[in-house]
């Protein structure tokens, strides 16, 4: 699985680049580094628990310099992981610099929920977004006041069947809808 950090500054980041890059190799291994005038951009392939929150707020304190990090999901193949990353960087552009420290999809669908389109529908959905089956089973379940057996009831499945396909959504997106945060996003999504 190929996922990606961006460690944004509001100055020029090439001064803090060796301390940004050397604290981030303690906790993960780099496929590939890329720098711009104001951001880095490390891609690296293993599940890591850390929490890149703690250590931006550290580095922050550390540099004395003003530090937002965005932490991709996970993705099958680079190609998706290069659209993914353009996307995202056109729509950090929409959100202010000081608002958020630590961003991810979920954040940055909260910020842009009233400016919802195609293409974030897509981004977050994935390729569930034209799987009507999926749909119909987030909706459903939602609609049931997050009750499994209620929905599965509705939708005429196994109460397994229904968990399954909300694992697998979780998998390939990042948001459980059994939690009620990821599920007012996604309902959000869906109307």
């Amino acid at each position: 699985m190929y996922r990606y950090l961006i460690i944004e500054s509001k100055k020029e980041i090439k001064s803090d680049e060796p301390v940004i890059v050397s604290i981030f190799s303690e906790y993960i291994n780099f496929d590939k580094i890329e720098t711009d005038e104001k951001a880095i951009y490390l891609y690296y392939q293993q599940e890591t628990d850390v929490s890149f929150l703690d250590v931006i707020l550290n580095m922050m304190s550390d540099t004395l310099t003003d530090l937002r990090i965005y932490v991709s999901y996970q993705f099958d193949n680079e190609i998706d992981l290069d659209a993914h990353k353009k996307f995202i960087e056109r729509k950090l552009q929409a959100i202010p610099f000081n608002k958020y420290v630590y961003l991810d999809d979920k954040v940055i669908l909260k910020t842009l929920l009233d400016k919802v389109d195609q293409e974030i529908r897509r981004f977050i959905f994935r390729k569930y977004l034209n799987d009507s089956i999926m749909q119909e089973s987030i909706k459903t379940y939602l609609e049931s006041n997050q009750n499994m057996s209620l929905a599965s009831k509705k939708m005429y499945v196994h109460r397994n069947t229904l968990i399954q396909r909300l694992d697998k959504f979780y998998q390939t997106t990042g948001f459980d809808v059994r939690l009620f945060n990821d599920a007012y996003l996604i309902y959000s999504l869906m109307k």
